[in-house]
């Protein structure tokens, strides 16, 4: 389901995560993603639009990742992540079929392309119980 799909000018912060100027133009997108028709993640993206174009709302419910590969012709290198307990907002709460005040697991992200250029800036949600992070790291 997807909730946003807008162009903005991003924060401050995010624009700075991004590389680009406040001024600049971005995707902001919230859609919660679902398996077995059970939601289990709400995500609040924000991509540069001047990297990324063309991309459309019916491309939300398939794999942006694949757009931007596909289409847009970029190799996806790396994700900066950050992660966090939280609780869910009443808001949240509904959109993922669980309670206000729920544990959700937040993933704060930041994508890079091979380029090094930042593609991506987005905080997802996982509700705790239906959630699992699968983790490599090489060393």
């Amino acid at each position: 389901m997807v909730y946003d799909f807008s162009i903005v000018n991003p924060p401050a912060d995010i624009a700075a995560q991004l590389g680009i100027a406040e001024d600049d133009f971005a995707y902001h997108i919230v859609r919660v993603r679902q398996v077995d028709e059970k939601p289990i993640v709400i995500e609040y993206t924000y991509m540069p639009l001047e990297l990324i174009p063309g991309l459309k709302k019916k491309d939300l419910y398939g794999s942006v990742y694949g757009f931007i590969r596909e289409q847009c012709g970029l190799k996806i290198s790396s994700f900066h992540r950050t992660i966090r307990a939280v609780a869910a907002t009443e808001e949240e709460a509904e959109r993922l079929d669980t309670k206000p005040g729920s544990p959700l697991l937040e993933l704060n992200q930041i994508g890079f392309l091979d380029s090094g250029t930042a593609f991506e800036y987005s905080i997802s949600h996982n509700v705790g119980d239906r959630f699992e992070l699968h983790n490599v790291t090489l060393a």
